[in-house]
């Protein structure tokens, strides 16, 4: 399926443009947590999006009326359907939308359940029901932009964005949907729900005097994953759709894989087997055998067993070529944004793909794992992309992306 729009928010950059820009940079983004005060926390950093102001961006009623996490996806999602030059939709009903998010509007429930122990029910949003549940922002986005066709709202955890673009695919080429909105969408940076995940052990705490060097995938220092937050939606459509209207095409999405470690909640097999198992599908999907693969967009999330689970993983596609084959990993530069991520590096890997670059990872200075992490950008021309990722529960998803010819 071809992506003929992107629309993004994240702590990197506001629009393609600006989050290549950011990305190319070799800057990471991370900063101490303004949102609130950090200081009860093991970590202290995140990914925080500046200069977003959906008042700035949505007509006034509505941009009151939705939570942040709503408020980046459809913001994101229009300026989606700008960029493929959409803005006047025809069939409707066959233009349908699928968004992933692992925590949904967890942080505005617990704004409001604070509100609640303060003042009582009558302090609370009186929407508060139909803000907080997965599928919110799907639906929002759905009836902003006047779309009746499928709509998806997925909780995947942090394999969510992956799984929205995969699920929206299958849509398409079963005939239900002939356009998609798909992508990811994270807001989670509130106390209680970013403690949540400081309670795990499982984020950065032992660089919060230096919060650009955190985020550290693959690299022998790493201690734990950034949060951050972001939203990155893309239009799909059929390649000839897109052919026959003149459409820009970023590229292609040409395999979809799913699976599950079913080993443990908040921990990945070891051995990579379920996670290659999802790649090795995707590349099934997209007539590939690992032998092509040019490229790869690694979950690298910063996490001690997470990043050595990948690495297996990765070894047991790859092979022998596992140290030749360019591996990109760019939270160090943009944080972890859950289920937003994944879309999110879908985003930079087009972008990639397009400019005939390989961005770099930022802080991957000394990696531990015999992977070819990509520490500084450098012109390539690749043909496709191996987009990896996986979340909490055990669920893993991969894409393969393919260069527009």
């Amino acid at each position: 399926m071809a992506v003929t729009g992107i629309g993004v928010i994240c702590p990197a950059g506001h629009d393609p443009a600006s989050l290549w820009a950011g990305v190319a940079s070799g800057a990471s983004f991370v900063r101490r947590i303004t949102r609130f005060d950090p200081a009860p926390f093991r970590s202290q950093v995140a990914g925080e999006i500046t200069g977003f102001d959906p008042l700035e961006r949505l007509d006034g009623k509505l941009a009151k009326r939705l939570d942040r996490f709503s408020s980046l996806a459809v913001v994101a999602a229009e300026d989606a359907l700008r960029d493929a030059a959409l803005m006047r939709v025809e069939e409707p009903e066959e233009f349908g939308v699928s968004i992933g998010s692992a925590l949904g509007g967890a942080a505005l429930a617990e704004d409001q359940h604070q509100r609640y122990l303060v003042g009582g029910i009558g302090a609370v949003r009186p929407v508060l029901a139909i803000s907080v549940f997965g599928a919110a922002a799907a639906c929002n986005v759905a009836q902003h932009c006047a779309l009746h066709g499928p709509t998806l709202g997925n909780t995947n955890s942090c394999a969510s964005g992956v799984t929205a673009i995969g699920e929206a695919c299958l849509l398409m080429q079963q005939g239900r949907a002939r356009r998609m909105l798909a992508g990811g969408v994270e807001a989670p940076l509130a106390p209680l729900t970013f403690g949540a995940f400081d309670l795990l052990r499982a984020m950065s705490a032992k660089w919060n005097a230096a919060p650009a060097r955190a985020s550290r995938p693959f690299d022998r220092a790493r201690d734990g994953f950034v949060m951050a937050e972001g939203a990155a939606i893309f239009v799909l459509e059929r390649a000839e759709d897109a052919v026959r209207r003149g459409a820009h095409v970023y590229g292609s999405i040409a395999g979809f894989g799913l699976s599950n470690d079913a080993f443990h909640m908040s921990a990945p097999r070891e051995d990579g087997s379920d996670s290659a198992r999802s790649m090795l599908t995707a590349l099934a999907d997209a007539g590939m055998t690992p032998q092509e693969v040019e490229c790869v967009s690694a979950h690298g999330s910063g996490t001690p067993p997470g990043d050595a689970a990948e690495a297996r993983a990765l070894e047991r596609v790859l092979g022998e070529r596992l140290p030749r084959v360019p591996v990109v990993a760019t939270k160090g530069c943009h944080g972890h944004a859950l289920g937003a991520t994944g879309a999110l590096e879908v985003a930079i890997a087009l972008l990639a793909l397009e400019r005939g670059e390989v961005p770099p990872s930022v802080n991957a200075d000394d990696p531990d794992e015999p992977v070819a992490v990509a520490a500084a950008a450098r012109s390539m021309r690749i043909e496709n992309v191996l987009k990896n990722t996986a979340g909490f529960g055990g669920l893993n998803a991969a894409l393969v992306l393919r260069r527009e010819a």
